[in-house]
């Protein structure tokens, strides 16, 4: 399956028809599947104060990082303006250090405006299925998607495990 656009990023229905395939893998084979949500906090605001230009810009740093920090069997994808990562055969020990060092790397991006840094931040929610007895392929990204609920909800800038 190709990756989509410029971004080298699997689109919204090709990352949803990659989960339900390693999910499904997953649940056959018994092994671990993670999966990690990433927001860029404030890209909006980011937009509003420095144009269209600016947000793209970042938007296309952050799905550089994501792409050249994940291994070769992740698959990297947009969910509408968050980023998603599958990780198939990692448990939640191994994607909440990748989340981490990912939250590290988007703060020291180091876009510039006009002589001056901007600082980026993430907000960012890991799931994982170990083991457990979902039926529901999208289970383990309703859970990413709750734990990063609640890292925005306390003010994001964060990695929050699920659970």
């Amino acid at each position: 399956m190709a990756k989509g656009g410029d971004s080298g990023l699997f689109s919204y229905t090709q990352i949803l028809h990659l989960l339900k395939i390693e999910f499904a893998r997953a649940r056959r084979y018994q092994y671990e599947l993670s999966c990690v949500l990433v927001e860029i906090d404030r890209l909006g605001h980011v937009g509003d104060l420095h144009g269209a230009e600016i947000r793209d810009q970042v938007e296309a740093s952050v799905a550089e990082l994501l792409n050249r920090h994940s291994r070769s069997c992740d698959f990297v994808g947009r969910l509408g303006e968050r980023f998603v990562i599958l990780l198939p055969h990692t448990d939640s020990t191994g994607a909440q250090l990748l989340a981490q060092r990912l939250h590290d790397r988007i703060a020291d991006l180091g876009i510039r405006i006009d002589d001056r840094a901007l600082r980026v931040s993430a907000s960012i929610g890991v799931a994982s299925l170990e083991g457990d007895d979902s039926i529901f392929f999208d289970t383990v990204l309703k859970r990413a998607e709750k734990a990063l609920h609640e890292v925005v909800s306390h003010g994001g800038d964060s990695v929050t495990l699920a659970g």
